[in-house]
Formats: structure tokens, C-alpha cells, sequence
């Protein structure tokens, strides 16, 4: 499961750092399916774990990825896309905006274009790790 707290964080975050650099922040569930004539991102997240931190305790810490999938068009050179996904990489190391309450973005990691793919889009993906405690209140 992935909190709403933190999916709609870290969506604002990329689409924030994409807006300067002319890019469509697409949530993967709800995409359009228009034809693309521009670099875009895709938007997803994977949750690894939740649980509770300890015995007893009332706050339950989740863990996962939040995927950027960077969108380019074949034959345009890695140099571009790698200077994009590095940008949206930024947002979450060095958030203009505070964190709520319980978030935090830890380590990240890229995940290279497949040189197999077939078509006239190729995928750059920026991976962040995330925590995000919050409080589980028994039910009364």
C-alpha cells in the first residue's frame, strides 16, 4: 500500500521539478492516451513493507519507491535525458518545499534505457526510496 500523503508529496515534488523543463508529469493509472510528441514522465509508486516500528507501538512506518519514468524520444542522445532525470532527481534531495510530517526520501537509484526496446520512446528511470511514519489510532 502507498499513503496518500505520500503519493500526492512526491507527485507535486516531480511536477514541480518538470514544469521548468517543459514536462508532462503523467500519474501512470490515469494517462491519457494521446500521441506524445514530447519527452514526458511517467509517475508510480511501489510500496516495499508497512508495519508497525515495534510491539505495541502506535506509529507504522511504510517503506518503498517512488518511479520516475522519463519519456524520450529515440535517437535524441542520452545527454539530454540524463540532465532531465538528474533534475527531477534534485527534488527529492533537496525539497524546496517542507516534508509532511513522517516522510522521508532516502536513497535513489537509475535504471538505464533497455537498449532492446522496440519503438520510438526510450526509458530513463529515476528510483527514490522513501519512509513515511505515521500514527495508527485503535479503533474506539
Amino acid at each position: 500500500m502507498t499513503s496518500p500523503i505520500v503519493w500526492q508529496d512526491a507527485f507535486d515534488r516531480a511536477t514541480a521539478a518538470a514544469a521548468p523543463l517543459g514536462l508532462a508529469v503523467k500519474d501512470i493509472l490515469a494517462q491519457n492516451l494521446d500521441q506524445n510528441t514530447a519527452p514526458w514522465v511517467y509517475f508510480e509508486t511501489a510500496s516495499a513493507s508497512a508495519g508497525r516500528l515495534g510491539m505495541g507501538e502506535i506509529v507504522d512506518e511504510e517503506t518503498g519507491q517512488i518511479w520516475l519514468h522519463l519519456m524520450v524520444r529515440r535517437g535524441t542522445g542520452a545527454i539530454d535525458a540524463i540532465t532531465k532525470r538528474k533534475a527531477l532527481s534534485v527534488a527529492f534531495r533537496v525539497p524546496v518545499a517542507p516534508l509532511p510530517a513522517g516522510l522521508f526520501y532516502d536513497d535513489q537509484g537509475f535504471d538505464p534505457p533497455d537498449d532492446d526496446q522496440t519503438g520510438n520512446w526510450v526509458r530513463f528511470s529515476l528510483m527514490v526510496d522513501y519512509r513515511y511514519q505515521d500514527i495508527v489510532l485503535p479503533a474506539s
